[in-house]
C-alpha cells in the first residue's frame, strides 16, 4: 500500500521536493546557530569580549533565526500543496471510477460507506503526505547532517548520538504494530457509522411511516458509542506512545549531559564545543520525536487507502 500511495506524488515532485529540502535546509541553519551561540557565550564569558566585538555573530545568529522561520513556512505551504493536489486528483479518480460502475454497484453499496470513503478517506492522506511522508525523508537526513558535525568534535558524543538514535524508531515501530489493528477498527466503525447516518436520513420518511424511528436512532447511538471507545483507544495508544518517545529521547539527552559534564568538570574538554553539543543534542531527536507523532497520522492515511483503492480496483460489469 506504501508503493501505491507513493505512485501519488510522481505529479508532485516538485512541491514534495521543496518540502524536503526546506526541512533539511532548517536542520542545517540549527546547527550552524547552535555553532554560533555557544561561540558568542565562550567570547563573552571566557574571552571577556565586549558588545561590539560579537555584533557580527549575533547579526548571523538573527539570521539563522530568520532562516529557520522561513524554511518552516516553505516547508508548510509546500506539503500543503502536495497534499492539496493528491486529494483532489484521487478524489476526482474516485468519483470518475464510482461513476464508471454504474448505478447496479451503488446500489450493491451503502451510500453513506461509499461517502466516508470518498470524503473523510481521502482528507485523511492530507496528513499522510503533508506531514508523515516529508517527515520520514526529513528525519534520516537531518540527523545525520548533524553526526557529520558532531564526530568531528567528539567521538563520544557522536557514537552515544548514533547508538540511541535508533531506539525511538524501534519502540516507533513496535508500539505501530499495536495500534495498526485498532486504528483499523476505528476506521471501519466510522464507515459503519456514516453508512447508518445517512442511510437513516435517506430513509426517515419510511421510518416515520412504519414507527421505526426511535430505534434507528438507538442503533445510530449504539455505534457513536462504539466509535467513541476505539477512538479513545487510539488516542490512548498515541499518548503512550508520545509518552515512551519523549521519555527516550530525554534520557538519550540526559546521558550526553552527563558525559558531557563529568569531562568538562575534569578539564578533559572546552567549553564552546561543549555547549555547542548540550545545545545540539535535543535538536538531533526532534525529527525522530516528530516522526513518531505523525506516525499514527500516516497510520489513519494507509487504513483509508485500502478501502478507496478497493473502490478503484473494483472491475466494472
Amino acid at each position: 500500500m506504501h508503493r501505491r500511495l507513493l505512485t501519488l506524488t510522481r505529479d508532485t515532485r516538485i512541491p514534495l521536493i521543496l518540502t524536503i529540502l526546506s526541512g533539511l535546509l532548517a536542520g542545517l541553519l540549527t546547527i550552524w546557530q547552535a555553532w554560533l551561540l555557544s561561540s558568542v557565550i565562550n567570547a563573552v564569558f571566557f574571552d571577556k569580549q565586549i558588545l561590539a566585538q560579537v555584533m557580527r555573530p549575533l547579526f548571523f545568529i538573527l539570521l539563522a533565526i530568520s532562516g529557520r522561520s522561513l524554511m518552516s513556512w516553505l516547508n508548510e505551504v509546500a506539503a500543503n500543496a502536495v497534499a492539496v493536489k493528491i486529494k483532489t486528483d484521487l478524489r476526482n479518480r474516485l468519483f470518475a471510477h464510482i461513476l464508471k460502475l454504474g448505478p447496479a454497484y451503488a446500489r450493491g453499496q451503502r451510500t453513506g460507506e461509499l461517502t466516508a470513503a470518498a470524503v473523510e478517506g481521502i482528507e485523511a492522506l492530507d496528513a499522510y503526505f503533508s506531514q508523515y511522508l516529508p517527515q520520514l525523508v526529513i528525519t534520516t537526513l537531518v540527523p545525520l547532517s548533524i553526526l557529520i558535525f558532531v564526530f568531528p568534535i567528539d567521538l563520544l558524543s557522536g557514537i552515544i548520538l548514533l547508538l540511541t538514535a535508533p531506539l525511538i524508531p524501534f519502540f516507533m515501530i513496535m508500539i505501530g504494530k499495536g495500534a495498526e489493528a485498532v486504528t483499523k477498527r476505528q476506521y471501519e466503525t466510522l464507515r459503519l457509522l456514516s453508512a447508518h447516518f445517512l442511510d437513516s436520513l435517506q430513509g426517515l420518511t419510511t421510518l416515520k411511516l412504519f414507527g421505526q424511528s426511535k430505534a434507528q436512532t438507538q442503533t445510530i447511538a449504539q455505534v457513536s458509542e462504539k466509535f467513541r471507545d476505539t477512538t479513545m483507544s487510539v488516542l490512548r495508544i498515541t499518548f503512550i506512545s508520545a509518552l515512551a518517545l519523549e521519555l527516550l529521547a530525554t534520557l538519550s539527552t540526559a546521558v550526553i549531559a552527563v558525559e558531557i559534564g563529568f569531562r568538562l568538570l575534569y578539564g578533559k574538554m572546552d567549553f564552546q564545543p561543549a555547549l555547542f553539543l548540550l545545545v545540539l543534542a535535543p535538536e538531533f531527536y526532534m525529527p525522530l520525536r516528530a516522526l513518531g507523532a505523525r506516525f499514527h497520522a500516516g497510520m489513519n492515511g494507509t487504513t483509508a487507502a485500502k478501502r478507496i483503492y478497493e473502490i478503484l480496483d473494483t472491475k466494472s460489469g
